[in-house]
């Protein structure tokens, strides 16, 4: 029936095409796309009309280049990297440099600027009022006791400028500074896995883009092929007819299939610009220049039995890898927070200068330790414990789901990656029959002996064929990609290509 061609032409494809990695991808994220730069930003010698051609090894380049998961993770691994760095620097000494000023009439604190800046002088205890008021030989004395100097309670305004170097030397801290470092480690670990986890969920983006094309490409040629068979049966029903041979009604539906066969036709052009488009933006190319793929990709299958990829994917996927580093992290947060039960000792040695000016003058040293040890503070510390042995907990429940998840997820792309093969040769065996079918039926129309709608359906049956023989070409690749991701070894290097396009060529040894 003529909707039934319409099925895997149309709808086949769109199934493919429209909801890109649904079920490829083993760690079930999805691609972030950058917008795509200007063709001046991507070829300064280049218009927007201008044909890109594409291999595989470039689209996977400027993918990686350019997309803004990798700027997340690279960041990432800097962040890691810096706070390793913050870490290792907290176990080391610290020199600051103070530089200070000061002005009072406080009399206790004008008293001690005065000593800071070696300036004392028994004047400043109201000597001389005391002298004055004892008279010549003493003979006030009480008085002079009683007297209240205003040199020292009303000294007036003074000022201090002091610049201080100061040498902090951290000695033991519980440990605190130490278990922050193997946090930053196993924080920087899990970044790197994260990184290679991006870089080989980008590496599926491309192959599934540029598949999609080959597929897309493929599917064109078996909508030109059903149209070109359309337009015979249109032809040999106008002659049928003609002669006496069919009814009007056997013209008109072939007349319709032609139709339906344009619309196809025109379907599959527009689903395949459609996944052009998805390369471009993932590749970062301008959407307004046509790309010319002169290969075809194909994954070559991992040589290992079920038992083997489940123990590789454990021992390599990066994204378990990941979690592991999370959980150190989350480990080494505990003993960060245990640290505070701890005593704390810390040696320091400052140099002063006091002086009424800007000036290295009047110098002074201090040196000293300090040993601190909490001994209560109503449950803040072991609060701060308990809430880092939580995220361990939660981290180890995290990864036990994602190990549970990678087991089953290895064992379902492990079996449809080796049945993929056999696929498609049973869809290559069914197209042999269906075009024998069409070529029969084909026959016996033009004795008489058929109707068009039987022919039709012939031709339905081997449309449906090639479109069921591209499906099970993108299949295998991705099945085979997506296998490789979950074993996390999936690498542009796993990708084999060859020059032109291997499944619409597939189709071509019999055109209908």
């Amino acid at each position: 029936m003529p909707g039934l061609v319409r099925a895997p032409l149309a709808a086949a494809l769109a199934a493919i095409l429209a909801a890109p990695l649904s079920g490829w991808a083993a760690a079930g994220q999805q691609p972030t796309f950058t917008a795509a730069p200007s063709s001046a930003a991507t070829n300064t010698n280049a218009t927007s009309g201008q044909t890109v051609a594409l291999t595989f090894s470039e689209a996977i380049e400027r993918t990686l280049s350019q997309n803004a998961a990798m700027d997340l993770s690279q960041a990432r691994i800097a962040e890691a990297r810096a706070a390793i760095e913050q870490a290792n620097g907290n176990l080391l000494p610290t020199l600051d440099l103070s530089f200070g000023v000061m002005a009072s009439n406080n009399p206790l604190n004008v008293f001690g600027m005065k000593l800071q800046q070696e300036q004392a002088s028994f004047n400043d205890f109201g000597a001389g009022e005391f002298f004055e008021a004892a008279g010549p030989n003493f003979g006030n004395l009480p008085t002079a006791l009683e007297t209240e100097p205003d040199n020292l309670n009303d000294p007036g305004w003074h000022r201090n400028v002091q610049t201080s170097l100061k040498l902090s030397i951290p000695i033991y801290n519980g440990g605190k500074i130490r278990e922050m470092r193997t946090q930053a480690q196993a924080l920087l670990q899990a970044a790197q896995a994260g990184d290679e986890a991006a870089r080989q969920q980008l590496v599926l983006h491309t192959i599934e883009a540029y598949a999609g094309i080959n597929t897309a490409e493929a599917f064109v040629k078996v909508a030109r092929q059903a149209h070109e068979a359309a337009g015979s049966y249109r032809d040999l029903s106008q002659k049928l007819y003609d002669e006496g041979v069919v009814t009007k009604a056997d013209l008109l539906k072939a007349k319709v299939n032609l139709g339906e066969r344009e619309l196809d036709l025109e379907n599959a052009r527009n689903q395949a610009e459609n996944a052009s488009d998805g390369l471009k933006v993932l590749a970062g190319i301008d959407t307004a220049r046509p790309v010319d793929l002169s290969e075809t990709i194909d994954v070559a299958l991992p040589n290992t039995d079920l038992s083997e990829a489940r123990q590789r994917a454990l021992a390599n996927n990066p994204r378990i890898k990941a979690l592991r580093g999370q959980v150190d992290a989350a480990r080494a947060e505990v003993d960060v927070a245990r640290a505070d039960y701890k005593p704390h000792f810390n040696l320091m040695a400052q140099q002063d200068f006091n002086s009424e000016s800007v000036a290295l003058d009047n110098e002074s040293y201090t040196v000293g330790g300090q040993l601190t040890w909490r001994i209560f503070d109503f449950g803040a510390r072991s609060g701060k414990v308990d809430r880092a042995q939580a995220k361990v907990n939660a981290s180890l429940a995290e990864r036990q789901q994602a190990l549970d998840k990678l087991v089953s997820q290895v064992g379902k792309v492990w079996r449809e990656a080796n049945m993929a093969e056999k696929r498609v040769e049973v869809r290559q065996l069914a197209i042999d029959q269906s075009e024998e079918a069409v070529r029969l039926e084909t026959l016996r129309y033009q004795q008489g002996l058929a109707t068009m709608t039987e022919l039709l359906a012939a031709q339905t049956e081997l449309d449906n064929a090639r479109a069921e023989l591209i499906r099970a070409h993108f299949q295998r690749t991705m099945q085979r990609a997506a296998l490789w991701l979950a074993l996390g070894e999936l690498a542009p290097e796993r990708v084999a290509t060859e020059n032109g396009n291997g499944i619409r060529d597939a189709l071509a040894h019999n055109d209908a």
